[in-house]
C-alpha cells in the first residue's frame, strides 16, 4: 500500500490506466504521455493601456482533478526572456492578468503543469498594451456566397492594419483563431467583402486591429447567416460525356471565375483553421454529412471521388487559360462541353499560397494507407497530378452530380394502375410488384438521381424472389386515380374474391406526396402503413413508385399503367381463308407479336387445308389504331412448302375495315375494290373477274413471310441521282434537276406518279469513260425491293446510244438504296455490261466529252410474276 502515492503521480505524468481493483495491487502502466506540446495553446490577450488579461487552453486533462495540475503564462520583454510568471485561473480554458504601461510589447506562453514535475508549453505570442480600441460593425448585403462586414477603430497608429475574423464557432476565444480577411485600408471606419461563404450558415465575426507586435480585438463577436442558394440542376450542371456532370462553379461561389471558399477535410464552413488532425474527418466524406457540397447546395451535389478527378483529366482536353482576368483550367469534354477551374491555391491555417498560379481540389476520399491525409488534384500550367493533402490543408471544390430535374406531371396519375407482379408473364415497366429503398429517399433521390447521404439502399425484390414477388403480389386488381381527387380500386384476389371501395386523395405537387385516405392497392404486404402520406418517388407515363414506410426502410409499390398495358399487348395475327363452298377458317390466330419484336420479317404458318380461296386476308388486330402509319409487305407465299408467283402490286393493304385492324387482303371477292362477287384482276393469275382463285390450293401447310414497317408505310416522295464517275473517281456522285418520283398510298394500294424521268449531266471530264454510272435513289429499296424502272433513252453528248441490250440494265441495290444499274465496276454488271467490254474496270463507251442524259421510267413497286 505504501506505493500508491508514487504510482498515481506516475500515473499522472505518465498517462497510468489503473486495471486491478484486488488487494494484491495490481496495476497496469500506458507509456503514452497525457500531453504533448500541442495539448497547450496560448490564445489571444485582451489588452489596456496599462493590462492585459491572457488566454489559454489545454486539451487532455479532461478526466484530472483540478487539483493534479497547474496553468499560467509565462512572460517578459522577448521571446527569450520570459522572466515572469503568472498563474492561471479557470480549468481547460484559463486566464491571468497581467500590468505594464502604455505601448509597452509583452511576449507571453501559456504554461501547464502535472504534479509540479512536468511542464507543457504553447507557442510564444506577443501583445500590445495601447489606447487603441476597435469595434465590430454589423453585417451588410448577405447573399449566399458574399457579405459585407465592418468595423470601427479609435487611437490607432498608422502603420497598423486591420479587418475581420471570420469563424464558424461563437467562443470569443476560437471566433479569434479564425480566418482573417484584411481591410483594404485602415481607417476610423472601413468594411470587408467576405466572399467564399457557403449558404444557409452561420458565421461568427469580430473586429481587429494589428499593431504588428499585437492584435487588439472587438470586444463583441458578432453573427449573420448567409441565404440559401437555389442550385438549378439544368443550368448550373454540365455534362461533358463523362460519368458525371460537373458543376459550373466551386462551392463557395456562384460564377465558374470565382474561387469560392477553402476548406479542410470535413470542414462544413471553410473558416476553420486548425491544424489538428483530430479536429477534420478520418474516412471518405462524400455523400455524409461532411459533404460540404451536398450541404452547400441543396442536396443536388456532392464532393468529388478521386476517381471523377482522374477520370476529368484523363479524358478531357485541357487548356491553362483566363476568364475574366482568373487564371486556371479549361477542360473539355469528349462531347465537346467545357468546364473552367480557376487556380485557387491552398490554404493552411491562416496562410494562402499559390493562388492565380496553382489549382488544388479537394475530393471526398480519404487516403486509404494514412487517414490524416485526403485524396486531391493539383495542377499549374502545364501539369496536373494526383496529390495527398493533410486533412487541416483548405482547397477548393467543384462538386459533381448525375441529378437531373425530370418535372412532376400530376396528369399522369389520371388512369388505371396494375400491380407490376408478372401476371400476365411480363414486367411492364419494374423487376417485381415491390422495391426495397431507404425511408428518406423520395422524389428527388429516385426520380431525379439526387444524392441520399442518409441511407443508400435500393434492392430489386423482382421476380426471382418468389417469396416477395409473387407471395405478396398477387392481387390482380387496379387502382384508378380520378382528377376530380377520387380513386377507385377495384382488388382482386388470388382466388378471385373482388372487393371494390373509393376513397379520397390530395397532391402536394411540391414535396411529392400524395395522401390517401384508403389503403392503396398493395396485395397482401406484411407492411402496416398502406394509407396516409406517402413519397411518390417517380411518376411516368407508364409507371408509378409509392413508397410504404417501414422503420429505414420504404418499400415502394411498383406499378404499370393502363397506358403502358395497352401498348405492351400483343398484336394478334389471324388469317382468313374461305373457298368457294364457304369452307375454311375464320379469324385462324397464327401469332401474336410483342410491340417490340414488330420491326423486322416474320412468318406465320396454318396448318390446314384449302381448294380454292374466295377470301383470303392476313389480319393485325389493333396495328393501324395503335400504329397508323404501320405497311406489312408480303415477300412470299409458299403452299406445301412451294412458293407461288403473286403480284402484291394488286393487294391492299391498311385499315380496311375502318375497326384498327390492319389488313393485307390478298384475295377477296366480297372485300374491297371487288365488283359485284368478283376481283377483276387476281394477285395470282392471269385471270380476270374471279369469284374463287383455285391458284391458291394446299393440303398441309400455308406459310406466309412478310416484313412488318411500324413506323413508316413507305408514302412519299423521292429524289433520283445520277451517279457517273470517270477512271480518275471524278464526276457526280448524286446529280438531279430537282424532279422527285412519288410513292402514293391511296386507296389501300400503293402506285407510282410522275415515274418518268430526264437527267443531263453536262461535264467534259469524262471522255476516257466510266466505271461507274447508275440511276440511285435513297431509302426506295429498303420497302419495296421489287421496285422495277427502264432505261427509255441513253444520250452522249446529244447523240442517242442504240443497239445496246436492255436486259443488261438491272434493277439493283445498295442497301436500302434502290439502283438502276447500267455500269458499276463493283456492281451487279461486272462483266456484264449492255454497253461494251470493259477495259479493266472503264466502260470507254459511256464516256462523254461534254454531256450525258438519261431517260427512264419507273414501272412498278412490286415483282411482276410471268405467268
Amino acid at each position: 500500500m505504501k506505493n500508491r502515492l508514487l504510482y498515481g503521480i506516475l500515473a499522472l505524468v505518465m498517462g497510468m490506466f489503473v486495471t486491478g481493483c484486488s488487494d494484491e495491487d495490481d496495476y497496469a502502466i500506458s507509456t503514452t504521455p497525457l500531453l504533448t506540446n500541442q495539448s497547450v495553446v496560448t490564445g489571444s490577450a485582451d489588452v489596456t493601456p496599462t493590462s492585459a488579461i491572457l488566454h489559454g487552453s489545454v486539451k487532455g486533462l479532461e478526466g484530472q482533478a483540478a487539483s493534479a495540475y497547474v496553468t499560467g503564462f509565462y512572460y517578459g520583454e522577448a521571446t527569450d526572456a520570459l522572466t515572469e510568471k503568472a498563474g492561471g485561473t479557470g480549468g481547460a480554458e484559463f486566464t491571468a492578468t497581467i500590468a505594464g504601461s502604455v505601448n509597452q510589447t509583452i511576449y507571453y506562453q501559456a504554461f501547464v503543469t502535472l504534479q509540479g514535475k512536468l511542464t507543457y508549453t504553447g507557442e510564444v505570442k506577443s501583445l500590445v498594451l495601447t489606447n487603441a480600441q476597435a469595434a465590430t460593425g454589423d453585417a451588410s448585403e448577405v447573399t449566399a456566397s458574399k457579405a459585407v462586414l465592418a468595423g470601427t477603430l479609435t487611437d490607432f497608429p498608422a502603420d497598423a492594419t486591420c479587418g475581420v475574423i471570420l469563424s464558424p464557432a461563437s467562443d470569443a476565444e476560437q471566433v479569434r483563431a479564425g480566418v482573417r480577411v484584411a481591410a483594404a485600408q485602415t481607417g476610423a471606419t472601413y468594411s470587408v467583402e467576405v466572399k467564399g461563404l457557403v449558404p444557409a450558415t452561420t458565421y461568427h465575426y469580430v473586429a481587429y486591429l494589428d499593431m504588428g507586435e499585437g492584435v487588439v480585438y472587438g470586444q463583441d463577436v458578432k453573427t449573420f447567416t448567409t441565404q440559401e442558394h437555389v442550385f438549378d440542376v439544368d443550368n448550373d450542371l454540365v455534362d461533358l460525356g463523362l460519368s458525371t456532370k460537373w458543376a459550373k462553379y466551386n462551392v463557395g461561389a456562384t460564377t465558374e471565375s470565382e474561387m469560392g471558399g477553402l476548406f479542410a477535410f470535413g470542414d462544413m464552413t471553410g473558416f476553420k483553421t486548425s491544424l489538428d488532425v483530430a479536429e477534420y474527418a478520418s474516412a471518405d466524406i462524400y455523400k455524409t454529412d461532411k459533404d460540404i457540397a451536398y450541404k452547400a447546395f441543396g442536396g443536388k451535389v456532392t464532393m468529388p471521388t478521386i476517381a471523377d478527378f482522374e477520370e476529368l483529366f484523363a479524358l478531357c482536353q485541357k487548356e491553362w487559360t483566363e476568364v475574366d482576368g482568373v487564371s486556371g483550367y479549361k477542360f473539355t469534354g469528349p462531347n465537346g462541353n467545357s468546364i473552367f477551374l480557376p487556380a485557387t491555391g491552398v490554404r493552411v491555417g491562416n496562410t494562402l499560397t499559390g493562388a492565380g498560379t496553382m489549382g488544388n481540389y479537394l475530393s471526398g476520399s480519404i487516403n486509404a494507407t494514412d487517414p490524416q491525409f485526403a485524396m486531391a488534384y493539383q495542377f499549374s500550367n502545364g501539369a496536373g497530378r494526383r496529390i495527398t493533402s493533410p486533412v487541416y490543408q483548405a482547397l477548393a471544390i467543384r462538386p459533381v452530380s448525375t441529378a437531373k430535374n425530370v418535372p412532376f406531371e400530376k396528369e399522369l396519375l389520371y388512369q388505371k394502375w396494375y400491380l407490376d407482379n408478372g401476371q400476365d408473364g411480363k414486367q411492364h415497366v419494374f423487376e417485381g410488384p415491390f422495391t426495397q429503398w431507404g425511408v428518406t429517399d423520395n422524389w428527388g433521390t429516385v426520380t431525379n438521381d439526387e444524392p441520399n447521404i442518409h441511407q443508400n439502399i435500393h434492392w430489386e425484390m423482382g421476380t426471382t424472389n418468389g417469396w416477395i414477388g409473387y407471395t405478396y403480389g398477387k392481387d390482380y386488381g387496379y387502382m384508378e386515380f380520378k382528377e376530380d381527387g377520387t380513386v377507385a380500386i377495384h382488388r382482386i384476389a388470388e382466388d378471385g374474391t373482388v372487393t371494390d371501395e373509393t376513397g379520397h386523395y390530395t397532391l402536394d405537387e411540391n414535396t411529392k406526396v400524395i395522401d390517401i385516405d384508403v389503403n392503396v392497392l398493395c396485395a397482401d404486404t406484411w407492411l402496416a402503413t398502406k394509407q396516409g402520406k406517402l413519397n411518390i418517388l417517380s411518376l411516368t407515363q407508364d409507371g408509378l413508385q409509392i413508397a410504404l414506410p417501414d422503420g429505414d426502410y420504404g418499400y415502394s409499390l411498383n406499378y404499370y399503367s393502363q397506358a403502358k398495358a395497352d401498348a405492351d399487348a400483343a398484336i394478334p395475327v389471324w388469317l382468313n381463308i374461305c373457298n368457294s363452298s364457304w369452307n375454311g377458317s375464320w379469324d385462324a390466330r397464327l401469332a401474336a407479336l410483342a410491340p417490340a419484336e414488330l420491326a423486322g420479317q416474320h412468318t406465320f404458318v396454318f396448318e390446314g387445308a384449302a381448294t380454292d380461296a374466295m377470301v383470303f386476308t392476313l389480319d393485325f388486330g389493333g396495328m393501324s389504331q395503335r400504329f397508323p402509319n404501320a405497311f406489312v409487305r408480303v415477300d412470299d407465299i409458299k403452299l406445301d412448302g412451294t412458293s407461288i408467283p403473286f403480284d402484291a402490286n394488286r393487294f391492299y393493304y391498311g385499315d380496311i375495315e375502318d375497326n384498327g385492324k390492319y389488313r393485307v387482303q390478298l384475295f377477296n371477292a366480297y372485300g374491297y375494290g371487288s365488283v359485284g362477287s368478283q376481283v377483276p384482276l387476281s394477285p395470282f393469275s392471269k385471270n380476270e373477274n374471279l369469284g374463287t382463285e383455285p391458284a391458291i390450293s394446299f393440303s398441309q401447310k400455308l406459310e406466309i413471310t412478310c416484313t412488318i414497317f411500324p413506323d413508316a408505310n413507305g408514302a412519299g416522295t423521292y429524289t433520283p441521282n445520277l451517279v457517273t464517275i470517270n477512271p480518275s473517281w471524278g464526276g457526280t456522285w448524286g446529280y438531279n434537276q430537282g424532279a422527285q418520283l412519288e410513292v402514293k398510298y391511296e386507296n389501300f394500294q400503293y402506285s407510282l406518279v410522275n415515274p418518268t424521268f430526264s437527267i443531263k449531266y453536262e461535264s467534259d471530264a469524262h471522255a476516257a469513260g466510266s466505271i461507274m454510272t447508275f440511276v440511285e435513289v435513297a431509302d426506295l429499296f429498303t420497302f419495296f425491293p421489287g421496285t422495277h424502272a427502264t432505261l427509255d433513252k441513253l444520250s452522249l453528248d446529244g447523240q442517242e446510244v442504240t443497239g445496246y441490250d436492255a436486259s443488261k440494265v438491272v434493277d439493283t441495290n445498295d442497301g436500302g438504296k434502290y439502283r438502276l444499274e447500267l455500269w458499276n465496276c463493283y456492281g451487279a454488271t461486272k462483266g456484264n455490261c449492255a454497253f461494251g467490254t470493259a477495259d479493266g474496270d472503264v466502260i470507254k463507251e459511256l464516256g462523254f466529252e461534254q454531256s450525258i442524259q438519261l431517260d427512264f421510267t419507273f414501272k412498278h413497286l412490286f415483282n411482276i410474276p410471268q405467268w
